[in-house]
């Protein structure tokens, strides 16, 4: 976790998905909170505050001769306590298991 030079904290995720996949997993919370979704990922209004998800290129991962898709996803979050971004990954988390949530 960083700040960056607008003063938002970052959090780096290297994710096991595709953007497809991400895009997919985004619905449920699509229902719950307002966002705004975009080419490179989506801005989320959240409990008073904004984070800003942006979506790195797609890459493959290769574990033997398994090839799995992952993808850089940096999280900017402008206007939140640590609290209220525990919170956010908590319920993030649970709808990008595998499984949905």
């Amino acid at each position: 976790m960083s700040d960056d030079e607008a003063g938002r904290i970052v959090v780096v995720r290297d994710m096991g998905l595709s953007h497809r996949e991400f895009f997919r997993s985004l619905q449920p919370l699509e229902r719950e909170w307002q966002c705004q979704i975009r080419d490179d990922g989506v801005v989320i209004d959240y409990d008073g505050g904004e984070i800003e998800i942006i979506l790195g290129k797609e890459g493959r991962r290769k574990i033997a001769t398994i090839s799995l898709p992952r993808t850089e996803v940096r999280f900017y979050f402008s206007g939140l306590s640590a609290l209220q971004r525990k919170k956010f990954f908590h319920r993030f988390d649970l709808a990008y298991r595998r499984g949905g949530g």
